[in-house]
């Protein structure tokens, strides 16, 4: 994905030149469509996301369901932003006498 800071100017002034332009031929009405995909996209966001977990050996392993956005790789979770998740066990402490 293209932010602005990395746009070229050319394709800067297009953008909005096209935004504009289509800016200009909008009544104020919302297409059905645009309205009802929206609305999921926001209660997608509310929805948990589930995932299992178990230890093997010293590892922990997460797990996420097929269907899911989550990327997991054993203990790493990707975000949808790029940046990881990453969980670590630690061992717990023993008392000592």
């Amino acid at each position: 994905m293209t932010t602005l800071e990395d746009m070229p100017v050319t394709e800067y002034e297009t953008a909005i030149e096209r935004f504009i332009e289509e800016a200009a031929q909008w009544e104020g009405s919302l297409p059905v469509e645009t309205f009802f995909h929206a609305w999921e996209e926001i209660e997608r966001r509310r929805t948990a996301l589930e995932l299992k977990a178990r230890v093997v050996h010293d590892r922990l392993v997460l797990m996420a369901p097929p269907d899911s956005p989550l990327v997991v790789h054993d203990n790493r979770i990707q975000l949808e932003d790029g940046r990881e998740l990453v969980i670590t066990l630690v061992p717990t402490e023993t008392a000592s006498g």
